[in-house]
């Protein structure tokens, strides 16, 4: 199915969002399948925390890279299985690891920076103020790391499309987020609700039925996974179309694609 890819509006980007897995099932689904699954993972255990660690660290990567190539090639009409999604995410997986451990030691390094300054001026030790004071910084911290998190939340795609890495990931999302945070904010915030609040409610009544309720809880992982990620492509687009007329570009190149092709049937010459 071939989508307009054009500006949309807040609760277009939402809509489109939908239609494009429910188009879309098996494969966007299917690619996410592997992060729903921890969802029957135990939660105690020395076993548990170096899973958890591979998990955080290659599992997740490798699945939103595979994801975001997935809904990319879905979006802009291009044929994709769940096998060369992963193949496309295997390709660049160094890269993509890199670029959100990156992520995940700035936001760390915000955090311990801002406690440890408290604790370097002796805070909380000598201050009567010391719960005030480290609830704001705890407040502070956690602001600067949403701010910035927002500010990050392309890269995905910015990786898969372009193929821009690290620092350059972080100031490209950075370039098309100016102007647009609590827009956002918002998109993201309620494309997570969306799927992920009913759900939770779901999980609640089959969550006591030993087998079925594993696998349930499974399939409904996956799916808020594959929803938001999908979100985040067709927003990616959505800005790049605001930005640098992408919609246009688009066009012009499909045109202009045509019109060799149509010259090529008519002199009878190979198309370029």
């Amino acid at each position: 199915m071939e989508y307009n890819i054009r500006q949309l509006s807040f609760g277009e980007v939402l809509d489109r969002s939908l239609r494009i897995l429910i188009d879309n099932p098996v494969l966007l689904i299917g690619v996410s399948l592997i992060l729903g699954l921890t969802a029957a993972m135990p939660r105690t255990g020395i076993a548990v925390g170096i899973l958890s660690l591979v998990y955080v660290s290659v599992v997740t990567p490798l699945v939103l890279a595979a994801l975001t190539s997935a809904v990319s090639d879905t979006y802009l009409n291009k044929p994709v299985t769940i096998a060369s999604a992963y193949q496309e995410a295997w390709s660049i997986i160094l890269p993509v690891i890199g670029t959100y451990l990156l992520f995940y030691l700035v936001a760390i390094l915000i955090v311990g920076g801002i406690f440890g300054l408290a604790f370097v001026f002796g805070t909380f030790a000598h201050s009567k103020g010391g719960g005030a004071v480290f609830a704001l910084l705890f407040l502070v911290s956690g602001a600067i790391v949403v701010y910035l998190g927002i500010r990050w939340s392309l890269i995905g795609p910015i990786m898969i499309v372009e193929r821009r890495f690290a620092m350059k990931a972080f100031s490209r999302s950075s370039e098309l987020i100016t102007g647009a945070w609590w827009r956002t904010f918002g998109i993201l915030l309620v494309a997570g609700l969306i799927v992920r609040v009913p759900m939770g409610v779901l999980q609640i009544f089959w969550a006591s039925i030993p087998v079925l309720g594993v696998i349930l809880s499974c399939l409904v992982a996956a799916i808020a996974t594959a929803y938001s990620g999908t979100a985040v492509v067709v927003y990616y687009f959505d800005r790049r179309c605001r930005v640098e007329d992408f919609d246009l570009r688009r066009l012009a190149e499909r045109i202009r694609s045509e019109t060799v092709q149509g010259s090529a049937a008519i002199t009878g010459a190979p198309s370029a």
